[in-house]
């Protein structure tokens, strides 16, 4: 063991990470985490061997996940949260209460156990006094509490469904949904006793580790959400109504689950782009920065507009407070952590801030009247504003003033002569552009630091305030009369800025910008002017999330009246106290909520021992889009006409709707469909004095066989790769009908059998259901009273006792000078923010997310000496 100040040395052996050996588990420590290892891999095998898809491969990928959990356990949240986002396979599979975050989290932790007890490579373990996650009596009885009050609505929830029965199958009406709801909390306190010994043996690598899984999952989840738009609209369409879902399946019943999983991760792909000194990690940082408002940008979700202002900035003030302490006069620093920063003073902040807020003024200005163009002209101009050299403030003050009064009437000229030239000769405007920004260049490369030369600030200040000029002629060139005078507008407004930063050095905040780090605060401005780029273009160009702001008040009132409707679902002491139960708000709100509430449904039943599928349409007005919807995904069907067989039976009249899509969760496209109507027929032997059309007075009626023509189809499914997923869903249209499903089949014109399990005696495997606008029923859509109906008065005051004292430690307590610590609070805050509007909890990727950084954030600490971070 390295003796206590001492850095331990580096690992040897496999992949750096220590010398390969086994050891008897030699403490009561050790002893336990092989009991949990072996707990864990009961539990996740046998996971995986019932998994819908495979049960073969799915064990074999769970037996490598759970061996890189043993070789890298240390960082096991590298391994769960990276793929996160990615590994939603419920469309595919038919899982509802079990998934492949269950088979995740079940083969780190049995690895990462084994590996723990059985000590399979050799490590230092740090002294006591650097252990990076520590939790204090209090803690854990709050913890303890919190489980308990998880444990205890689970219960209840059993209790309401009528009692325990397992399923694998099982929808959210049935009694496994309660597990389904409650399992995010139970996931993590699994894996925190692993990442307490972890963040014991190697507290800074834990950190990393938790950094880069972070990271990781949002630039995959970043990755699935362009994806999952390029296929269905136009990437800078603003105006369409298709709102990204990217891989979260949990969004089949509508529901935040993307924006929750943004809020919570970008704060750290934004901490990490502060601090990098690197400038290819901070490169690759803002295309991921880049990428993830792109996401933002389509959820358009008013929620996450507003938590992610509310979180970032926290983010930027606890980081500058970091920095601030860190550089404080005698405060010992971690050597491995490199040089501080040196933070803006007052006036640079405000300098700072004027700079982006004139910049989005302007750009809002110039989008409006000149368009996407216009918009990268102002880009241009910023840009080089940005890279203005040090050597401006060197001449004297009334040297600097006739640098800007000789500088202005002269561009004025150039002005004057390119608009001539512009209106004479067509597109002239963007060579003009150019040539004013090759000038603004060449005059950067001529600078000369360190020497004074005032007629080298007046050729500087002409060149900008030129291409200010062109890009007023860029605009107009677009927009005519309109873009004219906004660009006008805009290009005044900049230069007034530029001449008050001439004349102020204090206000310009790279005055302090010098050595090898310098380019990091001109990155971290044109990263900040190239988000604002793209949140001005998505907010003037977008007609349909225009209409989303503009509807908040509307949309408002109905939120309040359906919190007021579900909190009236409680009845009695005993249900505000402890809760009606986990995963009971749909069936409640089904039973005993409005009409309205009444959605369709579906149950697997048995006849004589076969199966059959129950399927209920949903007694609210069944327009286009609030239909009740069972779906699979099938292989694309050769172009033609397809044949569907359909074995059912009915005790009323109704429509039935066959259909095959494009579709990827909710939006679809490209459908071919029919209507078949279908009409009770008696039993053999019935009595043949009932009525005509009547049902047999004991059944549904009897089973009866037809099939129907759909289509001609076209060739579906879009180019490889695509989000065009060719989904066949059935749905019912007639209100309240019920019709019973014993066998379906659907064929191409080639013969192909293109639908699997349509017997259903593999239970719903492969089939998944969606409800495509129609979302109130399904979520209580607010965070705080998802728990309170739940668990209660009791369960919600432990979890704001928890969230309040994790972001009080964070910012003000012992977690403060965490590495970590600004983006922790960001993300709390940023859920809560979105969790105001939806639930999220009861997405279970998401809750796992966020039970993850609530509890490490109870119990993170800085190491001695550590004021900011490098962990990036």
């Amino acid at each position: 063991m390295a003796a206590a100040g001492t850095t331990p040395s580096a690992p040897a052996g496999l992949l750096g990470l220590g010398t390969l050996q086994l050891h008897r588990p030699a403490t009561a420590r050790q002893g336990l985490a092989l009991a949990a290892s072996l707990g864990l891999g009961l539990v996740g095998a046998e996971l995986a061997w019932h998994h819908p898809l495979s049960g073969p491969l799915a064990l074999a990928a769970w037996a490598l996940m759970a061996l890189l959990g043993a070789v890298f356990w240390v960082k096991t949240p590298v391994l769960v949260l990276a793929p996160l986002p990615l590994l939603g396979l419920a469309p595919w599979s038919g899982w509802i209460s079990f998934e492949e975050l269950d088979l995740l989290v079940t083969a780190c932790g049995c690895g990462g156990y084994l590996a723990y007890a059985l000590q399979l490579n050799a490590r230092d373990r740090a002294p006591a006094w650097r252990h990076g996650l520590v939790y204090s009596p209090a803690v854990v009885l709050l913890l303890a509490a919190l489980a308990l009050s998880a444990l205890w609505s689970v219960k209840r929830g059993f209790a309401d469904a009528g009692g325990f029965q397992f399923g694998w199958f099982h929808g959210y009406h049935e009694a496994m949904n309660a597990v389904r709801n409650a399992k995010a909390l139970f996931l993590v306190l699994a894996l925190l006793p692993l990442w307490i010994a972890a963040a014991a043996a190697r507290p800074r690598g834990f950190s990393r580790g938790l950094l880069l899984g972070l990271v990781a999952a949002l630039a995959g989840g970043s990755a699935a959400a362009l994806w999952d738009r390029a296929g269905f609209a136009a990437l800078l369409d603003f105006s369409t109504d298709y709102r990204t879902t990217a891989l979260f399946w949990e969004m089949h019943v509508g529901g935040n689950a993307l924006d929750g999983f943004l809020v919570l991760t970008l704060p750290f792909a934004l901490l990490a782009l502060l601090r990098t000194r690197s400038p290819w990690r901070f490169a690759v940082g803002l295309v991921l920065a880049l990428l993830a408002a792109y996401a933002v940008l389509t959820t358009f979700s008013r929620g996450v507009y507003l938590a992610l202002p509310l979180a970032l900035v926290p983010l930027v003030l606890l980081a500058d407070a970091q920095r601030r302490r860190a550089a404080a006069p005698g405060r010992p620093l971690d050597p491995a952590l490199g040089a501080v920063d040196e933070p803006l003073s007052p006036l640079g902040k405000l300098g700072a801030l004027a700079m982006a807020g004139a910049f989005a003024l302007a750009g809002a200005l110039v989008f409006g009247g000149g368009g996407h163009r216009g918009l990268l002209a102002l880009l241009c101009v910023m840009v080089v504003l940005l890279t203005m050299p040090a050597s401006l403030w060197l001449p004297g003050l009334g040297q600097r003033v006739m640098a800007l009064l000789m500088g202005g009437v002269l561009a004025l000229l150039l002005g004057a002569a390119s608009w001539a030239l512009a209106t004479a000769v067509p597109r002239a405007a963007y060579g003009l552009l150019a040539v004013a920004l090759l000038c603004c260049v060449a005059l950067r490369v001529r600078d000369v630091p360190g020497q004074a030369r005032p007629v080298y600030v007046l050729l500087v200040t002409t060149a900008w305030f030129w291409l200010l000029g062109t890009m007023v002629i860029v605009a107009d060139d677009w927009g005519g009369t309109v873009g004219r005078w906004s660009s006008l507008a805009a290009g005044l407004a900049l230069a007034g800025l530029w001449a008050a930063l001439l004349l102020e050095p204090r206000l310009w905040p790279l005055g302090g910008s010098a050595g090898p780090a310098a380019w990091r605060k001109r990155a971290l401005l044109v990263a900040g002017l190239l988000l604002v780029m793209a949140i001005v273009a998505a907010l003037g160009g977008g007609a349909y999330l225009r209409d989303r702001v503009a509807t908040w008040k509307e949309d408002g009132h109905t939120r309040l009246v359906h919190w007021r409707e579900s909190l009236g679902l409680l009845h009695g002491g005993r249900q505000w106290l402890l809760g009606k139960g986990s995963g009971r708000f749909v069936a409640s709100n089904f039973y005993d909520g409005p009409e309205q509430s009444r959605i369709g449904d579906y149950r697997l039943r048995t006849d004589e021992g076969e199966a059959y599928l129950a399927l209920t349409g949903g007694r609210h007005a069944l327009r286009d889009g609030e239909r009740f919807r069972v779906s699979q995904r099938i292989a694309a069907p050769a172009p033609g006409p397809l044949t569907v067989t359909l074995t059912s039976r009915t005790a009323v009249e109704a429509d039935f709707l066959l259909e095959v899509c494009e579709r990827h969760l909710l939006h679809a496209d490209r459908c071919s469909s029919v209507r078949p109507h279908l009409a009770p027929q008696r039993a053999a032997g019935a009595d043949d004095s009932a009525e005509d059309g009547a049902p047999p007075p004991d059944g549904p009626g009897a089973w009866q066989t037809a099939q129907f023509q759909l289509g001609p189809v076209p060739a579906l499914g879009g180019p490889a790769g695509s989000s065009r997923f060719v989904t066949f869903s059935m749905a019912l249209d007639t209100s309240g009908a019920r019709v019973d499903i014993s066998r379906i089949a659907l064929r191409d014109g080639q013969g192909r059998q293109l639908l699997v399990n349509g017997d259903f005696n593999r239970e719903m495997a492969h089939w998944f259901f969606s409800s495509d606008r129609l979302h109130l029923p399904w979520h209580i859509k607010n965070a705080a009273l998802h728990v309170l109906f739940e668990q209660g008065l009791l369960g919600l005051a432990l979890l704001g006792t928890a969230y309040g004292l994790a972001l009080v430690r964070l910012a003000f307590g012992r977690g403060r000078d965490h590495p970590l610590a600004p983006a922790f609070v960001a993300a709390l805050i940023g859920f809560g923010a979105v969790g105001a509007f939806d639930s999220l909890l009861d997405a279970p990727r998401i809750g796992f997310i966020f039970f993850t950084l609530l509890l490490l954030g109870l119990g993170l600490r800085a190491l001695p000496g550590e004021g900011v971070a490098r962990v990036a």
